[in-house]
């Protein structure tokens, strides 16, 4: 496995429950992400000087975008869907066994299996929370052909209507995700978390959330798988 440079991106408007659960090739290359820009396997609508920066039709399997392409941009969309998954699965909108023989290596370890664990929470306790999970830096640490390590940064919005006035909080977190190439698509093999580092408000650290997050109630469900196009 080759090491290379490695680039990390923050979007310029960045607004986890994090489960236990770029990068250049011979130069810096910035890397793409794009969440929420546009739906995984659309073309964009507004035109392009390089066509290889058109996110490519995915194919879909229990509702999650298999990895099938065979490059650096490829294995970072895996481990940041990966991450996707694992909190869909928590959100009771992905089911775990499936998102698991989609994603996981025969031997993933712990750690990777754990992200796709089914949730413990009842229906009724799991339609008052929403979490959203963002990625907002992706390292490619290393890349060969069949093996690549990826290190997604990112922060967890969680919304909750236990209480009578709806709660958010935000959660920061970095994974070091492992996939593997089978010849036919990246899947996880390894993953591990470390908390932080924790961005201070532009304005002030406040401890209690502020304002209404009851809109969230009201958001699309199945959204947000991110595409990292070719360079």
């Amino acid at each position: 496995m080759r090491k290379n440079r490695t680039t990390g991106y923050s979007p310029t408007n960045s607004h986890l429950r994090f489960r236990r659960i770029v990068t250049g090739v011979a130069a810096v290359v910035v890397i793409g992400l794009v969440a929420g820009a546009f739906a995984l396997g659309r073309a964009s609508t507004g035109e392009t000087d390089t066509p290889q920066a058109q996110p490519v039709a995915a194919r879909m399997e229990h509702g999650i975008p298999v990895p099938t392409r065979h490059s650096v941009a490829g294995a970072a969309t895996a481990a940041i869907n990966f991450q996707v998954a694992g909190f869909r699965v928590a959100a009771g909108t992905v089911d775990g066994s499936a998102a698991a023989s989609t994603l996981l290596a025969s031997d993933a370890d712990e750690g990777a299996r754990q992200a796709l664990e089914a949730p413990t929470a009842d229906d009724d306790q799991l339609a008052e929370t929403r979490t959203t999970f963002a990625p907002l830096s992706t390292v490619v640490v290393a890349y060969g052909d069949d093996r690549a390590e990826i290190q997604v940064w990112g922060v967890a919005a969680t919304s909750s209507q236990a209480n009578p006035v709806p709660g958010g909080m935000a959660t920061w977190g970095r994974s070091t995700i492992t996939v593997m190439w089978d010849g036919r698509q990246w899947r996880v093999d390894t993953m591990s978390y470390e908390r932080g580092p924790w961005p201070v408000r532009a304005d002030e650290r406040l401890v209690d959330s502020e304002g209404d997050f009851g809109f969230r109630f009201r958001e699309l469900t199945d959204t947000g798988w991110s595409y990292v196009p070719e360079p």
